[in-house]
């Protein structure tokens, strides 16, 4: 079964144009960042702290991206935003606290949120919304093409945060597990077959696949990651076992109420 939604994916204008949310009511809960900043240079006015503070975590994310978070000098940052170091820290106390910033504004943003859990949600003939995980993880491929510096960000830092003296070793450690607490209250429709505990153990092979192919992507730039998604798609999710659950467009009202197909009810049974 081609799945209309996502073959749209593969045309040019959509893998080079933004990609925009058509999902807000049941968005799910927004993180609190930084507002977004632009470049002010008109005649003396001056940056207000969060735009200027804004502008310094956008920088700090390409030096980082570039050196790594260990090769990272506060200098190098200042330079990149036309401030003295002592001026910098005005803005941002320590390296640390810049870490910090540029990891929780930057990757896991609400506009990702809205865009990834959004366009997985669909709604059945009697109103209940319920979240299809095959799209769901080619919405997390497809919002990450968009973003392949930060990609390249986080796939660095994720890998210097082995050392256990890294300031970021206690984000990665825990992030799968805060993820999986709010994955775990969403109704998703499956098979059958998966109650919580199998359903977890395909969520964490699905990412640790997708992270295997985006280190392959970043590496290789003839790698091209949406089609090997796609590919792996066939394999994790094959028509025969998900059919209509593979994504909410496929869904027709004949099908009725989807409830008895999330996998909190199925665990009950």
């Amino acid at each position: 079964m081609k799945v209309a939604a996502w073959e749209a994916f593969r045309t040019s204008e959509n893998r080079n144009s933004p990609v925009q949310s058509t999902f807000s009511s049941q968005a799910s809960p927004a993180r609190k960042t930084l507002p977004a900043a632009e470049k002010i240079f008109s005649g003396k006015k001056r940056m207000n702290p969060d735009d200027r503070r804004a502008e310094i975590v956008r920088a700090a994310t390409d030096v980082i991206s570039e050196k790594g978070f260990q090769a990272m000098s506060m200098q190098n940052v200042a330079d990149r935003v036309g401030l003295t170091e002592s001026a910098l820290y005005h803005y941002i106390h320590t390296k640390s606290d810049l870490l910090d910033l540029v990891l929780r504004s930057s990757y896991d943003s609400p506009e990702a949120d809205e865009f990834i859990y959004g366009q997985s949600a669909g709604m059945d003939c009697d109103g209940h919304i319920v979240y299809y995980f095959p799209r769901f993880c080619v919405n997390n491929i497809v919002y990450n093409l968009h973003r392949p510096q930060l990609v390249k960000l986080f796939s660095l830092l994720n890998a210097e945060a082995l050392n256990i003296e890294h300031p970021a070793h206690e984000f990665f450690r825990d992030r799968s597990a805060k993820h999986w607490s709010y994955i775990s209250t969403l109704p998703w429709v499956t098979p059958d077959f998966y109650d919580t505990r199998r359903f977890k153990h395909l969520w964490m092979l699905c990412m640790s696949a997708m992270d295997g192919l985006q280190y392959r992507w970043l590496m290789d730039s003839n790698s091209d990651l949406l089609e090997e998604w796609l590919a792996f798609s066939e394999e994790l999710f094959p028509e025969s076992l998900w059919g209509e659950l593979l994504d909410p467009s496929l869904y027709h009202d004949e099908k009725g109420c989807l409830l008895p197909y999330t996998q909190a009810q199925q665990s009950h049974h």
